[in-house]
Parts: structure tokens; sequence; C-alpha cells
């Protein structure tokens, strides 16, 4: 894996965790917040910490983030400074800009301004949880688009004893299965031959209407 420089702007409780979690796949991060108490707690976990409003133009202009590769802007509930920043960092040519949304109007906000990808954490675990709760079997759910979508899932009993190329999934179901989870290892692409076990894990991907299909 190609080590990053990335910078994240907003160590609250999302852009700390981020920060963090990044710094331990020995990533460099630099971790940016306008609150010294915020930055001195989170400095030992990190590569840099550096106290910064980044709504102002020479203080932001000083910390150089047109040479990371990332920016991530994690500021919360400040919609104002959110999107100053995101707006100077576009202007400063920051190279990929990634920044949080609470809702559709602000991420509305932030692709005028520019930014490389918006992420809406809130409701992306909302969904999630939604998944959990209602599917009975589905372990694990990423949206990939509107319509389409990548579950983790518990091997359908149909499937067990068989392997992928006689288990017909894509002809009974129009989706294809693209992992095969067993204990703590991964198959990616999964073999077609390997016969599936009870308690092996299905990595699937297709439309949402099809997804629901297999997992009521």
């Amino acid at each position: 894996m190609k080590h990053k420089t990335i910078a994240v702007i907003g160590l609250g409780q999302f852009g700390g965790t981020v920060a963090k979690m990044l710094a331990s796949m020995d990533h460099e991060v630099l971790g940016v917040d306008i609150d010294p108490e915020v930055v001195q707690k989170i400095s030992p976990f990190i590569t840099h910490a550096i106290v910064a409003d980044t709504t102002d133009e020479e203080a932001i202009k000083a910390l150089a983030l047109s040479q990371f590769d990332m920016v991530i802007v994690a500021i919360g509930g400040n919609l104002q400074a959110n999107l100053m920043t995101a707006m100077l960092l576009k202007e400063l040519d920051a190279p990929k800009i990634v920044a949080k949304a609470e809702n559709n109007i602000q991420g509305k906000m932030l692709h005028k301004i520019g930014v490389d990808q918006v992420i809406y954490p809130e409701y992306d675990m909302a969904l999630r949880l939604v998944q959990f709760l209602t599917r009975d079997h589905v372990m694990d759910y990423l949206q990939l688009s509107k319509n389409i979508s990548l579950i983790e899932i518990k091997m359908p009993s149909f499937m067990v004893g068989t392997c992928l190329k006689d288990s017909n999934l894509r002809e009974k179901y129009n989706l294809n299965a693209v992992g095969i989870r067993r204990g703590e290892d991964l198959e990616v692409p999964p073999n077609p031959i390997t016969i599936l076990g009870e308690d092996d894990k299905l990595l699937v991907i297709g439309n949402n209407s099809d997804l629901d299909a297999l997992t009521v």
C-alpha cells in the first residue's frame, strides 16, 4: 500500500477518529483544529497536529496543503467554517478535497464549490444500521450508487455445498458474487469451483431490488 500525506481539518469525533485511523495505517497525517485543547489531545496519535483557523486565508496558506495528497474537511456544526475552508482549499489548488456534509443542501453547496468528494457520515451510518435491522442475513453493507449496493451476507442455504459456478446466483437473482469470506480470509475474486460452506460469508453486488429478493 502506498503511504500518503493527508491533512484532516476539524478534529472532532469524526475527524479525530479518521485522523487516528489513517495514522495507524502509517500514512503521514496532519491534524488541524481551531481548539488548542483538541489539538493537544490528538497530537500523540498522529504525525503532526496544528492549531489554526482555516477560514483565515493567510493561516490556511501557511499550512501548504497543496503539497498533500488529500485534504479532508471534517468540520462539523459550523457550516460557514466548513464551506469557507473548502472554498479556500479549492483556490489553493489542493489536489484532492474530501468534505463532510450534514445534509443534502450542504452537500450541494460543497459540490458547487468544487470539492472532489462529499461524504455524509451520519446518513451512511443510519443507512447501514437500517440494513442490519431489516435484513436478517446482512453482515455488512455499502451503497455504491442510488440503485447499486455491495453487501456481505451469511451464505444462502441454497448455495451451501455447491460452488459459485453451479449455484445459478446470477440466473436466479441477477447478482454477482465478488468475494468469499472464510474466517479471517477473504478471497477476491472468488474461485468459481470452491465448495461453499455454511459458515462462509458471501460478498454480492447488484441492484437493491435484487438484493432485497435474496436477503428476505
